[in-house]
């Protein structure tokens, strides 16, 4: 076990503790606080931590659809290029057949030129649709990365809140202790003058 397992362990067992001593209504300590304190932390630290897994996940099963959308583009490509080879290899073929008859040879050419256009018209609209989709996807991301630094942000605004609050009261049970240790030296030193004034009194009386 790690030296953090260790000390989340402790915490853990500490809190437990100062949790009961809530429960049963009694009062806490300065360190009772202090626990409470490294607690809350624990806690933030963990959601923290699953909120760095979910988009480590994210951007993980982002670049996953890249790949396949950069591999459907490649094989888009190698497919226009095989319809570019056959249609140069049909091209030459019907030149060897036809022989002068270019008209006819040149309208089947246009028309083979035309059916390519559209097809390749078509993988183009596809291919502006699946980069749409990829920009949704990216603003979709990044306003997800945006709320959870907000929230990481209020997290922080909190835990800074209650070190203040924490500092705060620490300083007033301080002055307390400091105002109660006053009191109990003004009555220690009331008491031993009534002492002198009996110790006094006892050896007047014997004379």
């Amino acid at each position: 076990m790690s030296s953090v397992d260790v000390f989340a362990s402790a915490i853990g067992g500490a809190l437990e503790a100062v949790l009961r001593k809530v429960g049963e209504g009694k009062k806490l300590t300065t360190e009772d606080l202090v626990v409470l304190m490294l607690g809350l932390f624990q806690e933030i630290r963990k959601d923290v931590t699953e909120t760095n897994k979910r988009i480590d996940a994210l951007y993980e099963l982002m670049g996953k659809n890249y790949e396949a959308l950069s591999r459907k583009i490649d094989e888009t490509n190698k497919r226009i290029d095989i319809i570019n080879d056959s249609l140069s290899k049909r091209i030459d073929a019907l030149y060897d057949l036809v022989g002068k008859n270019y008209e006819a040879l040149n309208n089947r050419i246009n028309a083979i030129n035309d059916a390519l256009s559209r097809k390749i018209e078509e993988t183009n609209k596809r291919i502006d649709e699946i980069n749409n989709r990829i920009n949704a996807i990216n603003d979709t991301l990044s306003r997800r990365i945006e709320e959870t630094s907000k929230r990481i942000n209020e997290v922080n605004k909190r835990i800074d809140e209650l070190s203040k609050g924490m500092s705060e009261m620490r300083e007033s049970i301080n002055r307390r202790i400091d105002e109660t240790n006053k009191r109990i030296d003004t009555l220690y030193d009331l008491l031993g003058k009534i002492y002198e004034v009996l110790i006094k009194g006892t050896t007047t009386q014997r004379q």
